[in-house]
């Protein structure tokens, strides 16, 4: 039987009292708790959304987030749904593509702004305008041709001229380049390139009529969008239909966060009431401990309804960390009565167990609360609203404990039926008691300096994981879209979604822009640039119209020299196929259908002042330090009226998560130790203990970053929450080990007093952190991995480093060891 030293008169007292209260008024706290639970549920249900998006990472008055919802509020067509039909019947796949067409178009305004599936009217304009859509330098590279050609065969023709090169060049070669330029171009206006070259393929583009950081009109439009593919797919025998886009992957990364978080609160739900049936032997205990820790949980989400207002990739599996933790509490408070009750009638036990579990858990929970905390003062909002959520939900918890655990104990479980938890205790003095102190604080001071290194050079080696495809979801749906994805890149080329937008406030901004972001890349080699298609206005309705006109005119000035007449028929069949037409008369934007205008426009009816740019072809948009590349390049450009436009897109938002995390999480991690410092100096018990729970702190964080630098893992944004919380898991259970300890005993009566409680504790946290690794999101998963390296060492730290900081130096702590193993023989 394991027997806690007495507890302070005066927190008996207040206990007492404590207790005669919660018996003399429990059907009202449990009514209280009751509808805590129901309003909690209520406010997760319909005011808690999850947010997949990175945007939702960091803070609303972030320049990245501030700018991306500026352009937001002027794109109409925020993001895409990309629709790939595919069949080897060309005429099925072009009737399940209009099938499908139709039927997004017929979605309400507010989910779809525009449907593409025949370019036509584009490839009509681009026909009508072809010579004044021609780059300027194009028709001069034809004038001069010419120009070339002409003056050659006035040369042939004269007896007097002697030709003295070696190997003269075919005379119409540059021509015949120049038509076969002419001639390519024509034939990809006879063709729609909404199919592939092959024929098997046929893009469908759904254009949103909003941003994917809306998670509610993202799940309603692909839910719309499956069921008309389900249906068109149906009814066309031999057709394929798959769905890709901006769009489409968030709705795969939203639907793996709630699946993981639906999991992930299963399991737990699970496991640790499995773990603590079996550590007390009752049901009724079990029972009693799984209804506290949903209210705690469900009350501390609630929390997050009214505070943070959300949850996102960082945050949405939350519920099952506060539940593994704030389970805690219970677990201590429950050992403690159950070992009350060997001697003393419920009611005395329970003032006894409230009495002695109260000081140490609160001290634990207000650990968590400094480590949680820290996090609030990073810029990146996933570290601040993971602090919001979890400095509320340990409190919560422990109050739930002390409200509800006395009350729900002595009314349904007032007497114990086993003692496991002595065999677990007995178990662990065998294989953790040791005799000699000194030497195992002088082998833990070895592997700490060894871990304090490892931890260093690991740090300093730039750990971060780069690779997005590391951070988002990996299942059935994510591949699916990912092979469609590199479909449609292969058969209709990069950049069909995912464009970043310009804005700029005068049309006479705009060249500037344009000439800004090729200014970018002069004179680098195509394999080293940054800046990838430009598109704008300009394309459409060239501001340079008279000088094409002007070289326009030269060229059927040159034709009209009596010298054509001088060339071979074939070679003046080449020059006939580049002549201009006699009249052709500069547009303006009236000219342009509607249809081809339609992702210039904006929100207020502006036309021609947004400029849309995507990263080179030889820059991978999953790869991190292409997108910091990329995002660096666009995100602020100064024109040379000396304005400075700004803008915003993915790439940016995600420099400015790994800058966030960069900058911040040393100090976050500072700061947490320094405040559990303080807290552990003033409330832990005296200098021993505090000594004592500081060192297993330190080596349980130390052996945490050792152990991932081992293993090789990539530090990822979520991955940075785990060593704060180490931290405060590390007071937790240090603590609790070193607090029912007085000043005689060893390390077997030590572990016997409190070493199995925090066993199970750390199980059940472990049990949290472990469920975390059926998410299908690759970045939770991660942190699961992390999370659960932490834990391993700060328990073990707990049932080592206390032990023997506590009995190091103190006369007769050998000797007692030596009777201690003599009783337990």
């Amino acid at each position: 039987m394991v027997i806690h030293p007495p507890v302070g008169m005066f927190a008996e007292r207040l206990s007492n009292r404590w207790v005669a209260w919660l018996s003399r008024h429990a059907r009202a706290v449990a009514y209280g708790a009751l509808l805590v639970l129901a309003a909690s549920i209520y406010l997760v249900a319909y005011h808690l959304p999850i947010e997949a998006d990175f945007s939702a990472l960091l803070p609303g008055d972030a320049a990245s987030v501030r700018d991306l919802h500026r352009i937001e509020k002027r794109v109409i067509a925020q993001d895409t749904v990309l629709v790939i039909v595919e069949s080897g019947d060309p005429g099925a796949r072009a009737a399940a593509a209009a099938a499908i067409a139709a039927r997004a178009r017929r979605l309400p305004p507010e989910l779809v702004s525009q449907v593409e599936d025949d370019d036509r009217e584009l490839r009509d304009f681009i026909r009508a305008h072809r010579y004044l859509l021609v780059p300027l330098a194009d028709l001069a590279h034809v004038r001069d041709a010419l120009a070339e050609r002409l003056r050659t065969a006035k040369l042939d023709a004269n007896p007097l001229y002697i030709d003295l090169d070696d190997a003269p060049a075919k005379p119409d070669a540059g021509l015949d380049e120049l038509r076969a330029k002419w001639r390519d171009a024509a034939a990809r206006l006879d063709r729609s390139r909404m199919v592939s070259d092959d024929g098997t393929l046929q893009l469908v583009i759904v254009r949103s009529a909003f941003s994917r950081t809306d998670a509610t009109r993202v799940e309603a439009l692909m839910t719309a969008m499956r069921r008309a593919s389900d249906e068109v797919t149906a009814a066309s025998p031999g057709v394929t239909i798959g769905l890709a886009g901006a769009i489409e992957a968030t709705s795969v990364e939203h639907d793996a966060l709630v699946r993981g978080v639906i999991w992930s609160g299963i399991l737990t739900a699970l496991l640790v009431p499995l773990v603590l049936v079996l550590f007390f032997r009752s049901a009724r205990l079990f029972l009693i401990l799984l209804g506290v820790t949903v209210i705690g949980t469900a009350a501390a989400l609630g929390a997050a309804a009214l505070t943070v207002g959300r949850l996102n990739a960082a945050t949405a599996f939350l519920g099952a960390i506060v539940a593994g933790n704030g389970v805690n509490y219970g677990i201590f408070l429950i050992a403690r009565y159950n070992t009350a009750r060997a001697e003393l009638p419920p009611e005395p036990a329970m003032v006894r167990a409230v009495a002695g579990a109260m000081r140490p858990t609160a001290v634990a929970s207000l650990g968590a609360m400094i480590a949680y905390g820290a996090l609030a003062a990073s810029r990146f909002k996933g570290f601040a609203d993971f602090a919001v959520i979890g400095a509320a939900g340990m409190p919560m918890c422990w109050i739930a404990t002390f409200v509800l655990v006395p009350i729900l104990v002595l009314r349904h479980a007032p007497t114990p039926r086993g003692h496991g938890r002595d065999l677990l205790a007995e178990l662990q003095a065998r294989l953790l008691g040791f005799r000699h102190p000194a030497v195992v604080c002088t082998a833990v001071a070895a592997l700490f300096t060894i871990a304090a290194i490892v931890s260093y050079r690991y740090a300093a080696s730039d750990p971060f994981e780069y690779n997005l495809r590391e951070l988002r979801a990996h299942n059935a749906a994510a591949s699916e879209s990912e092979r469609w994805t590199q479909a449609s890149d292969r058969a209709f080329g990069r950049g069909v979604s995912g464009a970043t937008y310009i804005a700029a406030d005068r049309l006479d901004q705009v060249p500037q822009i344009v000439e800004a972001l090729r200014a970018i890349d002069h004179g680098r080699p195509p394999g080293d640039r940054t800046i990838g298609e430009v598109h704008s206005i300009l394309e459409l309705v060239p501001p340079d119209q008279p000088q094409k006109l002007a070289v326009l005119g030269e060229i059927r000035g040159l034709l009209d020299d009596p010298a054509i007449a001088q060339l071979a028929p074939d070679e003046r069949a080449v020059i006939d196929e580049l002549r201009p037409p006699d009249r052709v008369a500069a547009f303006g934007l009236d000219a342009v259908p509607p249809s081809v205008l339609g992702p210039l426009r904006e929100r207020g009816g502006h036309v021609g002042l947004l400029v849309s740019v995507r990263p080179a072809l030889g820059l991978d948009d999953y790869r991190g330090r292409d997108l910091i590349r990329f995002a660096a390049a666009v995100r602020r450009l100064e024109l040379p009226d000396k304005h400075v436009v700004t803008t915003s897109g993915f790439s940016v938002v995600f420099a400015d998560i790994i800058d966030a995390i960069a900058g911040d999480a040393p100090f976050v991690t500072v700061l947490a130790a320094a405040g559990l410092l303080v807290m552990v100096v003033l409330a832990g018990g005296g200098r021993r203990r505090a000594a004592a729970t500081l060192s297993a702190t330190a080596v349980g964080a130390a052996g945490l970053v050792a152990a991932c630098a081992v293993i090789g893992i990539r530090v990822n944004f979520l991955d940075f929450i785990a060593l704060p919380i180490t931290l405060g898991l590390g007071v937790d259970y240090a603590i609790n080990v070193a607090h029912p300890q007085g000043r005689s005993g060893d390390a077997r009566a030590i572990l016997r007093s409190a070493g199995s409680s925090v066993f199970v504790c750390s199980l059940t946290t472990m049990i949290g952190y472990g469920s975390l690794l059926v998410s299908d999101n690759l970045a939770i998963r991660s942190f699961g991995v992390v999370s659960l390296l932490g834990e391993a060492c700060t328990v073990m730290a707990a049932l080592i480093v206390v032990p023997a900081v506590l009995m190091v130096g103190r006369p007769g702590a050998s000797n007692a060891a030596v009777a201690t193993a003599a009783r337990a023989a």
